[in-house]
């Protein structure tokens, strides 16, 4: 019961700043992208943080607890592809969607290509949808565990309290309660990750209880072992750096700030943040090897178990928030960008095309809160590990929508047809993949694909 007083004041918090941005709502354009009035340091952690999810304190420390160190390059991978997203990407993309108007992603791929017709529209936002659907699938899942394992709460209650969480500041304060939300949880949860497993690593014993833990259970911690090679290393790297390029929710962000010349500011700043959790995260795995040396039920949950075990119920309570935070700023943003991709590229395109700009912003809401819903429905039901529900969606939408990015910002011989192709082959091979059992994540071929498939077909079309 002490636990859950401190998630309370972490709800009331997340809903106050939401409420204070309500009024500021006053047409779409402030609600799906704040007119663009971010400054740096909140873009810079509302984005990196948007990016983590339950994934950062669940799913990759289980990973490196259960195979190791070399499951550290795909950490390694984030990193470095955030750098090229941050260099090369955000600059382009905020001088051009505003050059388009755009305020989504697919609005911007529709007026780049002068797309009259409205289905390379209406296409890549069913593509957003049905894989956000299933990243907040993801992070809903994320929560009924956090919630069953941290305060004993059934798995089927603790879903429905964590969506109404995250949703209840969402649809009231838009985009830039969710940015000043994320931001608030970023730093939060960054104190937290890097606290636990520091304080744990004098508990278990130091560096030679985990070396002696490591070698029971034959876990190696450097980043090569016998069974790898430097491919294997930059496929792993690779299967989840390359989904940056094409991540809507943190695309989103980078069309928000005010000034795109502090974009390199910003650059730095989410960086750094990224870096420290990231390594801390992988620290939770390794120190959980000492700690849990006669092994856990399930892995997912080290971080959960640790916090209630070392400290006293209304600190734990305090710390697994840091689970809550991560979780949420990822599904805020999906949850946003879901219900403005619908409302600005299906229904204005299919339904109403003179709605109005404080039309659109309700439709928005509406329509988040309908795709929460059938997101919480298939929770209800998901058998699946949080790591195989974001890998599944982040290569999805990385391989439609990356190729895409990159050849829209850089290049001149990409066509409407290349973009529809490219799109949907992208989207298809990253969405099968995983159905045929191979080894390689799905985001490479996926990408390679996708973008194969764009420059072929515009090449063709341009002859």
């Amino acid at each position: 019961m002490i636990m859950i007083v401190s998630f309370v004041i972490y709800f009331c918090i997340l809903t106050s700043i939401g409420i204070y941005f309500y009024h500021k709502n006053k047409n779409a354009s402030d609600y799906i992208i704040g007119s663009r009035s971010l400054n740096y340091w909140v873009t810079a952690i509302a984005t990196q943080a948007s990016d983590m999810g339950s994934w950062l304190f669940l799913a990759f420390p289980a990973v490196i607890f259960t195979n190791g160190m070399f499951e550290f390059w795909a950490a390694i991978g984030l990193v470095t592809f955030m750098f090229l997203n941050w260099q090369f990407i955000a600059p382009k993309l905020r001088y051009e969607t505003e050059r388009y108007n755009a305020l989504t992603l697919s609005t911007y791929f529709s007026n780049k290509f002068n797309d009259t017709s409205g289905l390379l529209r209406v296409i890549s936002a069913l593509i957003t949808i049905y894989f956000f659907t299933v990243y907040l699938t993801a992070g809903i899942v994320g929560l009924g565990r956090l919630f069953e394992a941290a305060f004993s709460i059934d798995y089927s209650y603790g879903i429905v309290l964590g969506l109404l969480c995250g949703i209840t500041y969402t649809l009231i304060g838009g985009f830039l309660a969710v940015a000043w939300c994320d931001m608030f949880q970023g730093i939060f949860l960054l104190a937290m990750i890097i606290f636990v497993p520091i304080y744990t690593y004098f508990v278990v014993g130091g560096i030679d209880a985990i070396n002696l833990a490591a070698s029971a259970k034959n876990i190696s911690l450097s980043l090569f072992n016998s069974e790898t090679s430097f491919f294997t290393a930059f496929a792993l790297a690779a299967g989840w750096g390359l989904g940056y390029f094409g991540q809507p929710h943190i695309l989103t962000n980078f069309m928000g700030i005010d000034d795109p010349k502090k974009i390199s500011s910003a650059k730095w700043v989410g960086l750094t943040w990224q870096v420290m959790v990231l390594t801390s995260s992988a620290m939770i795995g390794v120190v959980g090897l000492a700690y849990f040396s006669q092994g856990i039920t399930n892995p997912e949950l080290i971080f959960v178990v640790m916090t209630k075990q070392l400290f006293s119920p209304f600190f734990a309570g305090f710390v697994l928030c840091a689970i809550l935070a991560a979780t949420l700023s990822t599904m805020d943003s999906h949850i946003l960008v879901s219900g403005s991709t619908f409302a600005e590229d299906l229904y204005l395109q299919l339904f109403k095309k003179d709605a109005t700009s404080v039309e659109l912003m309700w439709i928005s809401r509406a329509a988040s809160l309908c795709i929460s819903l059938v997101a919480l429905y298939i929770a209800l039901n998901s058998k699946s590990s949080v790591y195989n529900l974001v890998n599944y969606a982040w290569s999805g939408v990385g391989s439609a929508f990356g190729p895409l990015v990159i050849t829209a910002l850089y290049s001149k011989m990409v066509t409407r047809e290349g973009a529809i192709a490219g799109m949907l082959v992208g989207a298809a091979v990253a969405g099968i993949w995983p159905y045929y059992g191979f080894t390689m994540l799905p985001l490479i071929p996926g990408f390679f694909a996708g973008l194969a498939t764009n420059l072929s077909v515009s090449l063709l079309f341009k002859k």
